[in-house]
């Protein structure tokens, strides 16, 4: 067996439904199924998803108080007042800052742009940064990304005589705040279709209301905010998202391409994933070390070398800040590890510790650890902890801290994420009753989950299918990226590849078809050693199209793997063997019959099995391994019946040379009996060495064959001499038990040498599928 790391989540679709939409839309099946769950059910619904070329945004008019906005803006540009645009430190804060800036200062605006700093100001608005705001001579403050939540200091904005002008995508409070005009698309107020954009996207439409027309040439600076904020990528954010790459692609603003460069990421190819992975941490990565000015600095520049000087910055501090996720995330582990259990969220702390990254490193010991997990820095000189959770999806994050909200001072988040800020003498408490609200929590929800599009057959599988989920793109939240699953694979050619071996090779085939699909996993190369050649594989993964001289082929990533039966392994080989003894594991027992074969073992678990005495099984493991051989082949089975492995591996000392014995013929044992009868009484180990020169035989034969007159009373061992008896009936040597358990013996050695892996594979099948204990109709018959 091999154990899925990942929990499976299909979510079916009803078949006649996904047969008659891809008769209409005139698509594969498993297409068809995969539209059906994004609730795309319609040709023109199906049109918008794939051709957004052809559709226009809503009218930002739609947005409740644009108006408003637009009035007061456009009142402050005819009257020269100066305007500030009060951003966010991370990379939808500032595509937001650079979308508005660019359309005021289109429009002739006096404006300029702020960013609170993560450190010593925290997220969105506060009283001194709006206090120096007006003692500077600003008159109206755009916010973006920010400020839905911020009342009090929107009251204290008003009672100042600052204007201010809120646009914000955040979850809103029961109230609006005091504002000229609040821009958000769940505003109670609002007429607007969509209520899933990003801060960046509410900017843009802002601008688009100014300007009377879209500012298309802006839509790569959305489309990276928006997927770097993971928001819904359904209806308008697609549309926004589509566009946005290809403006990336054909006309990206100077700074996202110095960036890119920098960066070695090719934007004419540019995929969401070029954002995500790409651009996106490197925008976030300034604020999380210090001021993200630098970030909105690159976005805005027309100059190359400015453009150039920022990037490198802005590179180096996400190299910077790489480091530093990697260094706390090993003072988290150590620190974990020192407890004496992990309990079931895990609560870490450090002294010193950069606020700015915890939210990375919290997410990094879920992955590691499987659980909720809460990362915080202390001030040394303040004695404040402030930091970030992440949690796993059957714990709500949220709704276990908010019960605990008088332990902190500062607290915000959604079920799977959240930040806080408490006095550094509460975590203990905060640790003790965390544990406590997670007390429900079992091991099955500790296990991460894959959502499952949809179960395929190879014959499914086709380039030209893989251009159809292409089309799906971009990826992200409520459209994610199809993971397949594929079921009784049979794998050819596994192999590790890759520099350090690291990664997985394969081809995926069907029995008794032809039909293969080449398969890649990374960072799962030591599957390759845990799949026997007979095990029928599930596999889950995604599909691309690898292109290799000029010819297209379907390839599938491979994520996860489960094989849901019992295997076998045949390690009789020398190599094999040695990897076996040079692997450490909790989970497997050798199995030995000789004493000999316990010290070629190490330290390896083992049981060594007297096979004069009755055995039992009174043990359970994973994983099985047969070192020696014993002298007959029914032990084996018994062992196997009574433990049931997931793993068996058979190696029964044949990596040491180790002989078939032969039976001597009956001319060898005439001729033996014959030399005793006239020379006895006969001295055996005497005479050992001069029959061994005689005739050929060995010391193992001949003692054999003694011991086999012995048995059949031919003869009698008196002082170390062989006497002959009278022996009054014939008897014939095979009915010596001595003779019998030396054929036995031999016939389990070339059986269990000798074999191939596919009859020791049917052999121990018969084995496993043969239960130990009676069946319900033996009870009943009472056998």
């Amino acid at each position: 067996m091999i154990h899925s790391k990942y929990l499976w989540n299909i979510e079916e679709v009803a078949e006649d439904k996904a047969i008659q939409l891809a008769e209409q839309l005139k698509i594969a099946l498993p297409l068809a199924k995969l539209l059906l769950k994004r609730k795309i059910t319609t040709q023109g619904q199906f049109d918008k998803f794939f051709h957004p070329e052809k559709y226009e945004s809503y009218d930002p008019f739609l947005l409740a108080e644009m108006d408003l906005a637009v009035a007061r803006i456009k009142e402050a540009i005819k009257l020269n007042e100066q305007i500030l645009v009060y951003g966010d430190y991370d990379a939808d804060g500032v595509t937001s800052i650079a979308v508005l800036m660019k359309t005021l200062k289109h429009l002739g605006a006096n404006a300029e742009f702020y960013i609170p700093n993560r450190f010593t100001e925290g997220y969105g608005p506060n009283i001194p940064a709006f206090d120096m705001a007006k003692t500077q001579g600003v008159d109206l403050i755009i916010t973006v990304d920010n400020g839905i939540a911020a009342l009090e200091v929107m009251t204290h904005a008003k009672e100042i005589g600052l204007d201010v002008i809120v646009t914000d995508h955040h979850e809103p409070r029961e109230v609006m705040p005091e504002a000229i005009a609040v821009i958000h698309p769940k505003h109670p107020k609002s007429a607007y279709p969509f209520d899933e954009l990003a801060g960046v996207g509410v900017a843009y439409k802002l601008a688009h209301a100014l300007l009377g027309e879209e500012p298309k040439e802006l839509l790569d600076l959305v489309a990276v905010g928006t997927v770097a904020d993971l928001v819904s990528l359904t209806d308008e954010n697609r549309l926004l998202v589509q566009l946005g790459l290809r403006q990336l692609r054909e006309g990206a603003n100077l700074g996202l391409a110095v960036l890119a460069k920098k960066a070695s990421l090719k934007l004419e190819e540019a995929t969401e994933e070029t954002i995500g992975f790409g651009l996106a941490p490197r925008l976030n990565a300034v604020g999380r070390l210090g001021p993200a000015d630098p970030a909105a600095d690159l976005l805005l520049t027309e100059d190359p070398e400015e453009a150039l000087f920022l990037a490198e910055e802005i590179d180096d501090a996400n190299k910077e800040r790489k480091q530093i996720v990697v260094d706390t995330t090993k003072l988290a582990m150590e620190t974990i590890e020192a407890k004496e259990s992990l309990g079931n969220v895990l609560v870490v702390y450090g002294e010193g510790w950069n606020t700015g990254i915890l939210g990375i490193v919290a997410s990094k010991l879920v992955g590691v650890y499987n659980r909720p997990a809460i990362v915080l820095g202390i001030d040394p000189v303040t004695g404040v902890a402030k930091g970030s959770g992440r949690s796993v999806e059957a714990f709500h994050l949220y709704e276990a801290l908010d019960k605990h909200r008088d332990l902190m001072t500062a607290f915000g988040g959604h079920p799977m994420a959240a930040g806080l800020t408490l006095p550094a003498d509460n975590l203990a408490e905060l640790d003790t009753l965390l544990q406590k609200e997670a007390s429900y929590l079992s091991e099955a929800d500790f296990r991460p989950s894959l959502k499952i599009e949809e179960k395929l057959k190879l014959t499914d599988i086709s380039v030209s299918f893989i251009t159809q989920l292409e089309k799906l793109a971009p990826f992200g939240m409520d459209n994610p990226k199809p993971i397949f699953l594929l079921e009784k694979m049979n794998l050819k050619g596994t192999k590790r590849i890759g520099a350090d071996k690291t990664h997985l090779k394969t081809l995926l085939q069907e029995d008794e078809s032809e039909v293969a699909l080449d398969a890649i996993g990374f960072g799962v190369g030591d599957l390759v050693e845990k799949i026997s050649p007979s095990a029928a594989v599930d596999v889950v993964g995604e599909l691309s199209i690898n292109e290799w001289n000029n010819i297209k082929k379907p390839q599938l990533r491979l994520m996860d793997m489960d094989v849901p039966h019992w295997q076998l392994f045949d390690v009789r080989n020398k190599s094999e063997w040695s990897r076996i003894l040079q692997e450490q594991s909790d989970s497997r027992i050798f199995v030995c019959f000789e004493e000999r074969t316990l010290a070629t073992l190490g330290d390896q678990n083992h049981i060594l099995v007297n096979e004069t005495e009755s055995f039992t099984a009174d043990f359970q493991t994973e994983e099985l391994v047969f070192a020696d051989i014993p002298t007959n082949m029914d032990l084996i089975e018994q062992i196997v019946r009574e433990t049931k492995p997931e793993r068996i591996f058979v190696h029964f000392d044949a990596a040491e040379g180790n002989q078939i014995p032969t039976i001597p013929d009956r001319v060898a044992f005439a001729e033996l009996y014959s030399l005793i009868k006239k020379f006895q009484p006969f001295p055996i180990e005497k005479y050992t060495p001069r029959l061994i020169q005689k005739f050929g035989w060995n010391k193992e034969q001949i003692d054999f064959m003694s011991n086999v007159f012995f048995d059949l009373e031919f003869a009698k061992m008196e002082s170390g001499q062989i006497i002959i008896n009278q022996v009054v009936e014939k008897r014939n040597l095979d009915e010596s038990t001595v003779y019998q358990q030396k054929v036995e013996e031999i016939t389990t050695r070339k059986k269990l040498l000798y074999s191939n892996y596919t009859e020791l594979h049917s052999w121990m099948k018969s084995m496993m599928e043969t239960s130990i204990y009676p069946n319900a109709e033996e009870l009943e018959n009472g056998n």
